[in-house]
């Protein structure tokens, strides 16, 4: 079976759920905000509510893209990576990065003005001190919005 999973890593506002939408459209299985409104409010891969579907869909064969702002932290990717090799024997995982642009990303959080203006910049000034890119990794440029790129 050739199971295959990317996992985004980005601060807020960088456009992960723009292009997952477009990995939507290309017929990737979606999870965003992997880890919202977890079993216990716990950070653990395993206690998603969408765990489960997640797994399956993997041992069916599906394409799945999987994109949570905790996997800003290493020690969050490193959990995921391990989870699902037990889980999912011979999954093939990619990861991909948006770059550390915090700047770049509060433009776009300002220019969302939603409700949620304050806490996505405590977490994006939270989660800028703590993302650190693999050399090597692929990286994408944070999207623009109002641009469309």
């Amino acid at each position: 079976m050739n199971q295959n999973v990317i996992l985004l890593a980005g601060l807020p506002g960088c456009g992960k759920t723009t292009h997952l939408c477009q990995m939507h459209r290309d017929g990737w299985l979606v999870f965003d905000d992997y880890k919202a409104e977890a079993v216990d409010d716990c950070s653990a891969f395993r206690k998603s509510r969408k765990f489960g579907a997640l797994v399956s869909a993997l041992r069916d064969g599906l394409k799945c893209a999987v994109a949570d702002i905790d996997f800003c932290k290493t020690e969050s990717r490193a959990e995921a990576e391990s989870v699902l090799f037990v889980e999912v024997p011979g999954v093939k995982l990619r990861w991909r990065f948006f770059e550390n642009s915090p700047s770049a990303c509060e433009a776009n959080i300002r220019s969302r003005n939603r409700s949620s203006l304050p806490n996505d910049l405590e977490k994006l000034h939270k989660y800028s001190l703590l993302y650190r890119i693999p050399l090597g990794a692929e990286v994408l440029p944070v999207w623009q919005l109002g641009t469309g790129e």
